[in-house]
């Protein structure tokens, strides 16, 4: 398995970003979020990332905040896979924890089989929530 970074010059990065939409179900505004995800990587402030193996064809965004990485959106297949390889990744980047906002149980049940915590309940709207959870690595970034 590979991590694959997506760069803006690729000719099929608009392919790529799209996606991500599928990201943002769950979402009481999906097209507000991957607008906010879209103006990050023009902003140069996020980075789009492929997980690719056998069985796997996994996109994010992430970015660092606070010497956290937070992935912004994933999409794909083979996430169980791919986790142990972004979860090394940022270890060895030195990240103090991964974070990562769901919308949907399922996200939120495979989050916890990685180990991550519920931190917060960011937001709650018609009958669903916005989670953080977060991943402590103990790394020092920076």
């Amino acid at each position: 398995m590979k991590i694959i970074w997506l760069r803006p010059s690729r000719a099929d990065f608009s392919y790529h970003l799209k996606q991500l939409k599928a990201a943002f179900e769950g979402s009481d505004n999906p097209k507000a979020e991957y607008q906010d995800m879209l103006a990050n990587l023009q902003r140069g402030e996020a980075s789009c990332y492929m997980v690719t193996g056998q069985g796997v064809r996994l996109r994010f965004v992430g970015r660092v905040i606070d010497g956290n990485y937070h992935i912004i959106a994933m999409a794909g297949h083979g996430l169980r896979q791919a986790a142990s390889l972004i979860i090394d990744q940022c270890c060895k980047r030195r990240f103090q924890a991964i974070t990562y906002h769901a919308y949907r149980d399922g996200m939120r049940r495979i989050l916890n089989r990685f180990g991550f915590e519920q931190v917060d309940t960011v937001r709650q709207f018609a009958d669903k929530a916005e989670t953080l959870h977060q991943l402590a690595l103990g790394g020092v970034y920076g």
